[in-house]
């Protein structure tokens, strides 16, 4: 690994993961035992990681970018007995662990140090290494990745040691990473990929990763040029302001793939960062349950405009309608997956588990087609498809138009009760800096691109829309402002 000036090969590595381990079990952590870790992307992350696991314990990976109601609430519901933290990040947590009364045990990585807490560095220097830890059999629980969106319930993928090994492999196969390979780990580590992708499949395949702990399009062409990187995975938000950069000058040379995951790149943004970068962008789909790549464009095939590839190996799909029938090429329908990295369940939700999970098949929540070359189209989240009038709205076309026009920085659309339509569409748009435009403007603007059933009755101008950590917008957030009272109508 790679942290400013730091490095840590291998043998360190391997070190510093049994001296954890055994000061966890030292403490009181054994198998089976929940522990969060609320940690940005340093070495420690990956540390605490592979030593909790090592003691087969499950790892709570933990968004810093949450509240403390977030914190509480999953703390609570995964019944963790301890947590790995970072000093500069207590303050939110504090308020969570008194409402998590199981979660006695913290370690903290840091100069300052809470009285009942533990030193994170200090047990890593000077507890013996374990040599001897229960052995964790393939189907033992490894990890619970908590669902990020919005939702008020806690929804905790659960996933065995099995499926960890089936995310590493493929992912660092199918995009041929190697020991002389150096990975980019911007994307957050608490995030699925970040795990997955960036972490299990580099540390799989013997390459460096080189840690980021925060995403600045600055900070990062400087780690890709100053590190030689060679490979790197982001969300679509970042290589959209890495496209606005400058060409980087002298031109980078190592740089040779990028993944993107978490959504649809805006137009013009694959063609431009490829053109600065001279590297190759994929876009992939995916998502938690899945482990979470479900699909990618190919390093050695053509890519298809609209497609996010064709499936990972060992991925299964299948495109449903609704009654459950198998759907012909290019039928649109509900994308079922099958893949070896597919969760386990839901974590402590049997009823949830029943209404995804049937016979070894996981139902997205997606609605797209499978061409005659097997490339996927996905089209609209189910729960995002506006129904007005009898006819059935794609949120994503009317996004498509807005965003052509030159004052819409972003644009999230979604379907709002109406008594006589059932739905009616609602445009929620952001501004660029200094631009200006009317309602009935923006309205006009897309009855020129779409028929009027279409083009959105309502607009409200925000100053952000409200996002999971990875970029997406939450647009049940938005539908569940625009049903309460305060916000009808009143901002158009």
């Amino acid at each position: 690994m790679v942290f400013g000036s730091q490095r840590v090969d291998y043998r360190r590595f391997h070190q510093a993961v049994r001296r954890l381990a055994g000061a966890l079990q030292a403490l009181g952590i054994g198998r089976g035992d929940r522990v969060a870790l609320h940690l940005p992307n340093l070495p420690h992350f990956c540390i605490s990681y592979y030593a909790l696991l090592h003691l087969g314990a499950v790892v709570v990976p933990l968004s810093i970018l949450s509240k403390e109601s977030e914190l509480a609430a999953i703390l609570q519901h995964s019944g963790c007995r301890g947590i790995i933290s970072w000093s500069g990040m207590l303050a939110p947590l504090q308020g969570a662990l008194e409402q998590a009364r199981e979660c006695t045990l913290q370690l903290v990585l840091g100069e300052q140090i809470p009285r009942h807490a533990h030193s994170l560095t200090r047990l890593i220097a000077q507890s013996p290494e374990l040599t001897s830890a229960p052995a964790a059999g393939p189907d033992d629980l490894a990890v619970i990745n908590y669902i990020a969106g919005g939702t008020e319930e806690n929804l905790g993928a659960e996933f065995t040691q099995a499926a960890l090994v089936a995310g590493a492999t493929t992912s660092s196969e199918m995009f041929r990473i190697t020991v002389d390979d150096r990975v980019l780990a911007v994307l957050p580590l608490f995030h699925p990929l970040g795990q997955s992708l960036v972490m299990h499949g580099a540390f799989y395949a013997g390459a460096t990763v080189v840690l980021q702990p925060r995403f600045q399009a600055s900070e990062v062409v400087t780690a890709l040029r100053e590190h030689q990187v060679t490979f790197m995975a982001g969300v679509p938000g970042m290589f959209k302001l890495l496209a606005q950069m400058d060409p980087p000058d002298p031109p980078l040379s190592t740089l040779r793939y990028a993944l993107s995951y978490g959504g649809q790149l805006q137009e013009g943004v694959l063609e431009t960062f490829e053109e600065k970068f001279h590297a190759h962008l994929l876009e992939s789909y995916g998502f938690t349950e899945a482990g979470p790549l479900v699909t990618s464009m190919r390093i050695n095939r053509d890519r298809k405009p609209g497609s996010v590839g064709l499936p990972m190996v060992g991925v299964e799909l299948q495109i449903l309608d609704e009654e459950g029938r198998l759907l012909r090429p290019n039928q649109s329908g509900e994308i079922w997956v099958k893949s070896p990295s597919l969760m386990q369940e839901y974590y402590r939700k049997p009823d949830r588990t029943q209404q995804r999970l049937r016979d070894d098949w996981f139902f997205s929540g997606d609605v797209g087609y499978l061409d005659d070359e097997h490339y996927l189209f996905v089209q609209e989240r189910k729960e995002d498809i506006i129904t007005k009038g009898g006819f059935q709205i794609f949120s994503f076309e009317v996004e498509e138009v807005l965003l052509g026009h030159p004052a819409v920085a972003e644009a999230a659309v979604v379907g709002v009760p109406d008594p006589a339509q059932g739905q009616e569409v609602k445009a929620c748009v952001v501004l660029k800096a200094g631009e200006q435009v009317s309602r009935d403007e923006l309205i006009s603007w897309c009855r020129s691109s779409l028929p009027v059933y279409k083009s959105p009755k309502i607009i409200e101008f925000v100053p952000v829309l409200p996002k999971s950590p990875t970029g997406r917008v939450l647009k049940n957030i938005l539908r569940a402002e625009a049903r309460s009272p305060a916000s009808a109508h009143g901002k158009q």
